[in-house]
């Protein structure tokens, strides 16, 4: 919830306890820095993450405030749901946007790269333990949106290193029986993604559908595999304006049967299929939010009751 606090921003969020992390409030900036105290933090951030220990990577009130009032009101549902999702900050996408004391991207300093790839998959590990409180079932979907800019000329990063990065959230994931996702709402190396472990794959399939288009192959061998395609169909900026349930019905359908064009299975494209917003609802108003709930409750309801028939 950004606009409750600067803290909630989407970096800042889970920078907490991470070590050379500095929260300049003031000037709304968040940075690394290797002080006299960086040393005694890295090898206490080592030791936890070695042993498994998720708590020091916990993601407090402060900064989350709704996720906190979210598992106090689950739990206090008398009976668990089949399924709940969180979402964490990827590793990719922190370590390029987050930067030192020099305003060099940690991606760019091995050390603190390292730190930022371990710290986001233990963040997760920690929100996967602590959804799996409260539910039978969990998703922890990882936000990469600087995925968008890997392999341009400003990017030097190896493919390698991104993977690695990446695989290493979705194990941490893994170890505490949760399943992974990775959310991009731009188009990005497909190929890349479908070979980190996920098993869904939140993109947005409003403006960007295309792109995922280019890797039939891939795809069908993640659907066989069992995977998820979670389409962002209903536009998360647009939700107030007049768009209705039966446009997002036949966009959808559109794309789906440009994927059978190319070799997919139709059946399996809506079995292994969740739908979403496009993008997150956390910058918008809250009416927009409300609308962009309900298109898409409206539009889950339609599409099970034609294929039920």
């Amino acid at each position: 919830m950004p606009a409750r606090d600067w803290l909630e921003s989407m970096y800042v969020q889970y920078s907490e306890g991470l070590p050379g992390a500095v929260i300049d409030r003031q000037g709304q900036r968040i940075y690394f820095r290797a002080d006299d105290a960086f040393e005694i933090q890295l090898e206490n951030f080592y030791q936890a993450v070695v042993e498994g220990d998720v708590e020091p990577f916990a993601i407090t009130e402060r900064y989350a405030l709704g996720l906190h009032r979210f598992l106090d009101s689950v739990a206090r549902l008398g009976t668990r749901p089949p399924w709940v999702k969180g979402q964490v900050t990827g590793p990719f996408s922190f370590a390029m946007t987050v930067t030192d004391e020099n305003k060099r991207a940690l991606a760019y300093n091995p050390e603190l790269y390292e730190v930022a790839s371990h710290g986001m998959a233990m963040k997760a590990r920690w929100l996967a333990r602590r959804l799996r409180g409260v539910a039978e079932g969990v998703l922890v979907v990882l936000d990469e949106p600087y995925l968008c800019s890997f392999g341009s000329a400003f990017i030097n990063v190896s493919r390698e290193d991104v993977i690695a990065a990446i695989a290493g959230a979705v194990a941490a994931i893994h170890q505490e029986g949760a399943l992974a996702g990775l959310h991009c709402c731009g188009n990005t190396d497909w190929s890349l993604v479908l070979s980190t472990g996920v098993e869904v794959i939140n993109f947005d399939a409003c403006e960007f559908f295309q792109g995922l288009s280019l890797y039939p192959a891939e795809l069908k061998s993640f659907l066989a595999a069992g995977g998820l395609l979670s389409w962002g169909i209903v536009p998360a900026n647009q939700a107030n304006g007049a768009l209705t349930t039966v446009e997002l019905l036949a966009m959808l359908d559109n794309r789906i049967e440009q994927l059978v064009a190319k070799g997919l299975d139709r059946g399996a494209l809506l079995r292994q299929a969740l739908l979403t917003p496009s993008c997150g609802l956390g910058t918008q108003s809250v009416d927009t939010a409300d609308r962009a709930i309900d298109l898409l409750l409206e539009l889950s309801a339609r599409v099970r009751e034609r294929e039920r028939g």
